[in-house]
């Protein structure tokens, strides 16, 4: 998970992921992970990302957002319990590793 503050120029390929994440956002219409608010409305800012890469595949980045209020509000716990539950729909048997 990287706070949307976090300059990503450093790392292309998560970089390219979030700008993808923003410029497709009428189209693929996200939600916030946790409390499924839609991104569609202009008042719903992101918090974090969730960035997921594939080890055998670096270059393609599954990429879900947590929005302002949740990222702020919710516990380290929520926090943990709603990112296992992503990654583990997108990996079963995935694990999460440190951040850049």
């Amino acid at each position: 998970m990287i706070g949307v503050e976090v300059p990503l120029d450093d790392h292309a390929t998560l970089h390219r992921a979030v700008l993808h994440w923003y410029s497709n956002i009428a189209a693929r219409k996200p939600v916030c992970i946790a409390c499924k608010v839609s991104f569609l409305d202009d008042e719903t800012r992101v918090g974090a990302f969730l960035l997921s890469v594939p080890v055998c595949v670096p270059d393609i980045v599954a990429t879900s957002a947590f929005c302002a209020e949740c990222h702020e509000t919710l516990s380290l716990a929520e926090v943990d319990a709603v990112s296992t539950r992503v990654l583990r729909q997108l990996a079963p048997g995935g694990k999460f590793l440190a951040a850049p």
